[in-house]
């Protein structure tokens, strides 16, 4: 351990020089110690590319002068691992070692950087009847947290811990051990889970016109401690897939401070990059340490969009004539032109909360959901829950045995629509066996496979019955 390792519990010196940070250390040598030069520089103009889960972040590392040996940090989040990160150093010059250095972070970071390590506990002193002392032993677990001794294993409570000195730095980096002296210069990218996007979309309904007019928005998370600042952003729909599963640091057990800040700045335009779509932001961004900043994602856009209500259910091998009273959930189905201003907006998965314009013109809640992705001018559709205006009542009239493998059934189906709108009402009924539609009244049932579809128009204030008759095999 060297005394500069020391200095990082005690406190630094920052001197900022354009984009790169010199930490000047001054410590005092002990004994048979040597004081060691390091030089800390951060990335110039990072780039983030966000994702639903991870984010990648890259940067040029600014030209520093080394020696043969020297050391490099730089400033990374906590929960960035050896697993995701990579550097490509200018000719001439090559990084022989890479290293993160613990993060001093919440309890359970300190408990697992110290396992292993020699740590202090507080003992009852022998003959004492009030007095403990300090004794040494290696921290084996962490849950419990217990320390093997002389004496044998311990259990003991973590404010009982005294921790040595062994390095911990105050804030995490990344130590790159240069080969050869003179000048360093290279690309530093390396992924971190801490930092993610989400999208955010209001929809005002128009059921009159039967459209919606869609705003969205990106949420951008850094649940990380390390602030990132003025940095370049790239959206991109969907989350990551990595080959191999990277061991990340658990995160801070402490609540975070969340804070979201609207920024109507100049939107983006989604592009397809291969498999995916993304949006790269305008304006550059600084991701606060440990908040989230939401940021305009789309200038809003208008899409052709009705009700539906939609309802499936299992029709029973047994007789029952008791009436079966249900709700139907109610789904707004959005239907992109497949030309025009509606037909090349992505859908991002993300929260969606969906209002309806009221005739007085203030926007009422209608539902929120959590939307799939979708490719520019896919129709998709928002769950809005079980609704009150459309109400369904079954009730099976008739069932006939005609053998063990065979039976033939009834179904009255009593649609009713007491809300001031058009309802366009789907159903699937479904049945486990071999299908025949025998006959329906009206002449709204079609067979498809095992299942029967029915669909229809109701009109406000209205009732429909169905009654149809299917014969199933099984």
């Amino acid at each position: 351990m060297t005394g500069l390792d020391k200095a990082f519990r005690r406190g630094f010196i920052k001197i900022g020089v354009g984009p790169v940070l010199l930490i000047l250390l001054v410590v005092l040598p002990a004994p048979g110690q040597q004081l060691t030069a390091r030089e800390r520089v951060v990335l110039a103009t990072p780039e983030l590319t966000l994702y639903a889960n991870h984010a990648m972040v890259s940067g040029e590392l600014p030209e520093t002068s080394v020696q043969a040996g020297a050391i490099v940090e730089v400033p990374i989040p906590e929960t960035t691992t050896l697993a995701g990160v990579y550097v490509m150093p200018s000719p001439g010059n090559r990084v022989r070692q890479l290293e993160i250095t613990p993060w001093l972070g919440s309890t359970q970071q300190i408990l697992q950087a110290y396992r292993g390590q020699t740590v202090e506990f507080l003992s009852p002193m022998a003959g004492g009847a009030n007095s403990v002392t300090y004794e040494s032993g290696s921290l084996k677990t962490v849950q419990p947290i217990m320390v093997a001794t002389s004496k044998g294993v311990q259990t003991v409570a973590f404010d009982q811990l005294r921790f040595p000195d062994i390095g911990l730095a105050v804030s995490p980096h990344l130590a790159l051990t240069i080969e050869n002296a003179g000048s360093f210069s290279g690309h530093l990218a390396y992924l971190a889970p801490g930092l993610s996007w989400s999208a955010h979309y209001e929809m005002v309904f128009d059921p009159e016109a039967r459209e919606v007019r869609i705003q969205s928005s990106a949420a951008l998370s850094n649940t990380t401690q390390f602030s990132i600042e003025n940095a370049g952003i790239t959206l991109v729909a969907g989350q990551l897939s990595t080959a191999q599963s990277p061991r990340f640091e658990s995160e801070m057990s402490m609540p975070m401070l969340r804070g979201a800040a609207m920024d109507r700045g100049p939107a983006a335009a989604a592009a397809p990059a291969g498999l995916q779509y993304q949006w790269r932001l305008p304006q550059r961004v600084t991701l606060v340490a440990g908040r989230s900043l939401q940021v305009a994602l789309e200038d809003p856009w208008v899409a052709p969009a009705r009700l539906v209500f939609r309802s499936r259910s299992s029709v029973q091998r047994y007789p029952s004539d008791v009436a079966q009273p249900q709700s139907v959930p109610a789904f707004l189905l959005i239907t992109p032109q497949e030309t025009g201003p509606s037909s090349n907006h992505p859908v991002a998965s993300g929260l969606v909360r969906v209002f309806e314009r009221s005739p007085t013109g203030q926007p009422i809640l209608m539902g929120a959901d959590q939307l799939t992705q979708s490719p520019p001018g896919a129709p998709f559709e928002v769950h809005l829950g079980r609704a009150f205006d459309v109400r369904l009542t079954r009730t099976t009239t008739d069932f006939r045995m005609i053998n063990d493998r065979l039976h033939e059934v009834t179904l009255d189906l009593l649609l009713e629509n007491t809300g001031k709108t058009e309802a366009l009402i789907r159903l699937q009924e479904d049945f486990n066996g071999e299908l025949t539609l025998l006959a329906s009244t009206p002449e709204v049932v079609n067979q498809v496979g095992q299942s029967l579809s029915i669909e229809l128009e109701l009109a406000p204030q209205s009732k429909q019955r169905i009654i149809y008759t299917a014969r199933v095999r099984y």
